[in-house]
């Protein structure tokens, strides 16, 4: 069934943004000591503009609602901003301020190595390729997407 297989790409596109999301988490007690060490406020409106105007700039150039990106951050800002504050109230009750040199750490450097290098490297070039294709330059992504998904689904159900 049509949906099915929809439902099937959704699905592990929800997985890779709810690991992703995890990771720009997992960064934030990192912002949080270097804002603490530099006395910096944990509030940075002007940091929070930036990343609205990214985000608008971003949903005009892909056609993605802009409405929805920034509510989605909206939610992460504020998420971050509390976890800072947690951190800011208690700074040694954090992975940061424990004593981790007995973890062999080899491995997970190595993954996050690969990892920073997918997200940085690998996927900002495949989504250029794609989005310069000169064959679809009146097309954002989103509509070059859902042409690609539409494809790919009718040619799986012959």
């Amino acid at each position: 069934m049509k949906l099915d297989k929809i439902r099937e790409i959704l699905n592990s596109y929800d997985e890779a943004i709810k690991r992703l999301i995890t990771l720009r988490m997992s960064i934030i007690p990192l912002v949080a000591y270097t804002k603490m060490e530099n006395n910096l406020p944990l509030f940075q409106p002007k940091r929070e503009e930036e990343i609205y105007k990214k985000i608008e700039e971003f949903s005009n150039e892909n056609g993605v609602d802009k409405e929805l990106l920034k509510n989605i951050y909206k939610l992460i800002i504020s998420n971050a901003l509390k976890i800072e504050e947690e951190i800011s109230d208690n700074p040694n009750n954090t992975v940061i301020a424990e004593d981790i040199d007995i973890l062999k750490l080899d491995n997970i450097t190595k993954g996050f190595k690969e990892l920073d290098s997918i997200l940085n490297v690998e996927i900002p070039k495949i989504i250029s390729n794609i989005v310069n294709d000169e064959n679809l330059k009146n097309y954002n992504l989103t509509q070059k997407a859902t042409l690609y998904y539409n494809k790919k689904i009718k040619l799986e159900e012959t």
